[in-house]
């Protein structure tokens, strides 16, 4: 799989592999192939129903906005943040002609400051370009990359409040060990909103400070098992090796039907 990654962009360059395997993975997923590889990514058909309010924060190459896209219909709206260019452009091509209304896409990073520019990279892993593992470059970091990108940062609340998002049911966010910056960026609309938040936590500090942070804002931890939310206690953060799902105990009752009793 490694040599075959190499030599299709080799023959393609980066940018024409990105399409081709972005739209080979996308229609897999829309005929329902590899549900129990990809769970989480299937899950979403019962997470977001027709005329709700997302946002997909990491959209990367349209992997789930397509199926948020899908679920939420005409009646809703889809909020994309994905600062890499080059990504975006795939996004957009693997976007379009779908039902939802105007859909948004942010071409920026997240994080608790606004400025002109971050550095972000496209790493190189065992030989072999990781786009899902897109990252912000932090000081000293020595990874090989294929690509680095200047761009610009907003601040969460700040690009909700400019989009006049007004209400938000669900927010998927992946963006590789930032999000213990992203979610306290968005401390206004978590509060006011209370969204449903599904999260990749890397790394032992990020995922203990956004499970403190989304606990304190009233938030209970879920992880998916089956069919179903299973609840699990901030302390057993550390054994889960899967997607963390966020539910407000606001909102615990309107989205039982996704959790196990």
């Amino acid at each position: 799989m490694k040599l075959l990654r190499k030599i299709l962009v080799k023959i393609l360059g980066l940018r024409g592999y990105l399409r081709l395997v972005s739209k080979s993975y996308i229609r897999m997923i829309s005929w329902g192939w590899m549900k129990e590889k990809y769970a989480e990514l299937h899950f979403i058909k019962k997470i977001v129903n027709d005329g709700d309010s997302v946002l997909d924060i990491g959209a990367n190459l349209a992997y789930y906005s397509t199926l948020m896209a899908q679920c939420a219909g005409k009646n809703g709206q889809l909020i994309a943040v994905e600062p890499i260019p080059l990504f975006a452009e795939v996004w957009k091509k693997n976007m379009s002609g779908l039902a939802t209304l105007n859909p948004i896409l942010e071409n920026c990073a997240l994080g608790d400051t606004a400025k002109e520019a971050v550095k972000m990279s496209i790493p190189i892993v065992n030989g072999v370009v990781r786009h899902g593992l897109t990252k912000v470059v932090e000081e000293g970091d020595t990874d090989e990359t294929v690509m680095s990108f200047d761009v610009p940062m907003r601040v969460g609340d700040e690009l909700i409040s400019s989009n006049n998002i007004e209400t938000l049911d669900f927010i998927k966010c992946d963006v590789e060990g930032y999000e213990q910056f992203v979610m306290p960026s968005l401390d206004k609309t978590l509060n006011k909103l209370k969204p449903m938040i599904q999260i990749e936590l890397s790394g032992e500090e990020n995922r203990k400070n956004v499970a403190e942070y989304l606990v304190k804002l009233g938030y209970q931890i879920f992880i998916l098992k089956g069919e179903l939310l299973h609840s699990i206690q901030k302390s057993d953060i550390f054994s889960v090796n899967q997607d963390f799902y966020f539910i407000h105990s606001d909102n615990k009752e309107s989205r039982s039907k996704l959790i196990h009793k």
